[in-house]
C-alpha cells in the first residue's frame, strides 16, 4: 500500500485537483487508487476514493480539534519509532506503508508562529514517518520554507532523509540549499496543462469575464481593487473555487463584498462560453487554462509566479495586494479581442514542460 501523505481537503477544488493529479501520476507507474491510502487533514472529503484516513486538523484555531490532532500526531510519531508503538488508523497506515508519496502542492513552512504550529501538528508526524522509514519516499512538487526555528530544523532534517524532494519555485530551492535530493520541478497542474492542452481548440474567450476571489490577510486595499476591476470590466461572473470552512470559503468572502456568486468555477467552465478568467486562486487560473480559457492570475504567494513563469505567462500574473485594476482590465479586454499571444506563449513552453513531466514520472517510478 502506498501512503499518499499531506493531503488537505476536496472542498477546496485546487487541493482536490492536486490529489487527483497525484493519483493520476501514480497510475502512470502502475499504482491504482485501490493501492493507495490518502492521509488527509479532511479525510471525509475524500470519501470518493477507496482508502482515506484522517490526521491533523484542517482548522487553524488553538482549540479542541488542535489538541486531538496533536494526539493523533503522537500516535504517528510512535509508529515512526516502531510499528508496535503506532496508535490510530493513520499511524498504522504510515507504519505499514510500502512507499510514501507526498501530494503535490503542499506547504511546509515555519516562518510564523501559526505556520510553525500547523506544520508541527499536521505535517511533521507524516514527514518523520516517511523519513524514518526504510521504505522509499518522494515529495511531489511543493513550496517549502521558510524553515526557521526549531520546527524548521526538524523539517529540514526530515527532508534530508526523504528519497527525492521536488519543489515548484526558486525560493524553495534556496530555502533547502545544501540538500542534495532537491529538484526544481513545475507544479503538477502546470505539467498537466502542458501535456493536455490543445492550443488548436481553445476558447475564443469573447464572453463575459469570470472573477474568482478569495480572502487575503494583510491587504487592506485588495477588496477595493477587486471591486474596481469588476466595475471596469462591466458585466462579470463571479466564480467559487473553495467552499470549505466559513473562514476559508470564497462564498464568505463574497458575502463580505456584497457580491452574489454565480456558481462553482468548474461548472462555469464546463458550461462554456465564458470570457477570460481572473483568478486570485492559482489552481483556479490553471483549471481555466486547462479548459481552454485564458486566465490572468492575481498572485499572493510565490507558487503563483513559479507556475505562470514556468508556463511562459509571466506577464499575466500580478500581485493581488498591489495590482492596478486598469492594467488588468486592459489585459482582459485584449484577451477577449485576441487570445493568440497567450496561447502562443504556452505552446512555446510545452516541449520543455513535457520533458520535465517525463523526468518526474521516472523519478516516481524509481521509488514506488
Amino acid at each position: 500500500m502506498i501512503a499518499v501523505i499531506h493531503a488537505y481537503s476536496r472542498v477546496n477544488a485546487g487541493d482536490g485537483l492536486l490529489v487527483d493529479l497525484t493519483l493520476e501520476r501514480l497510475a502512470r507507474v502502475g499504482v491504482t487508487p485501490e493501492g493507495c491510502t490518502i492521509v488527509a487533514l479532511d479525510a471525509a472529503s475524500f470519501a470518493d476514493l477507496p482508502h482515506a484516513v484522517a490526521v491533523g486538523t484542517p482548522g487553524r484555531a488553538v482549540d479542541r480539534d488542535l489538541l486531538l490532532a496533536g494526539a493523533k500526531g503522537a500516535g504517528v510519531l510512535g509508529g515512526a519509532v516502531s510499528p508496535r508503538l503506532a496508535a490510530g488508523a493513520a499511524a498504522k497506515v504510515l507504519a505499514d506503508a510500502d512507499a510514501f508519496v507526498a501530494v503535490g502542492g503542499g506547504y511546509l513552512r515555519t516562518g510564523t508562529r501559526t505556520n510553525a504550529v500547523g506544520t508541527l501538528v499536521n505535517h511533521v508526524p507524516q514527514l518523520l514517518a516517511a523519513s524514518r522509514s526504510a521504505k522509499p519516499s518522494i515529495y511531489l512538487p511543493q513550496s517549502i520554507g521558510p524553515v526557521d526555528g526549531p520546527v524548521g530544523r526538524i523539517v529540514v532534517r526530515g527532508l534530508r532523509s526523504v528519497s527525492s524532494v521536488h519543489v515548484r519555485d526558486d525560493r524553495s530551492v534556496a530555502a533547502l540549499d545544501g540538500l542534495t535530493n532537491v529538484t526544481r520541478t513545475p507544479d503538477l497542474a502546470v505539467l498537466d496543462v502542458a501535456e493536455r492542452i490543445d492550443v488548436g481548440s481553445v476558447s475564443a474567450a469573447a464572453g463575459d469575464p469570470v472573477l474568482v476571489g478569495r480572502a487575503l490577510g494583510d491587504a487592506p486595499d485588495y477588496a477595493g481593487r477587486l471591486l474596481d476591476l469588476a466595475r471596469r470590466l462591466g458585466s462579470v461572473t463571479w466564480g467559487v473555487q473553495a467552499e470549505g470552512s466559513v473562514a476559508k470559503s470564497d462564498r464568505t468572502f463574497y458575502d463580505d463584498l456584497a457580491v452574489t456568486p454565480d456558481g462553482r468555477l468548474l461548472d462555469l467552465l464546463a458550461a462554456g462560453g465564458t470570457g477570460p478568467v481572473v483568478s486570485v486562486r492559482l489552481h483556479g487560473a490553471l483549471q481555466a487554462v486547462l479548459a481552454g480559457v485564458p486566465a490572468v492570475h492575481l498572485g499572493y504567494e510565490r507558487k503563483s509566479w513559479g507556475a505562470y513563469e514556468d508556463l511562459g505567462l509571466g506577464e499575466y500574473v500580478h500581485d493581488a495586494r498591489r495590482f492596478d485594476p486598469a492594467s488588468v482590465a486592459a489585459q482582459v479586454r485584449a484577451l477577449q479581442a485576441d487570445p493568440t499571444p497567450f496561447w502562443s506563449a504556452v505552446a512555446a513552453r510545452r516541449p520543455d514542460l513535457v520533458a520535465l513531466s517525463d523526468r518526474l514520472t521516472e523519478d516516481l517510478r524509481s521509488v514506488t
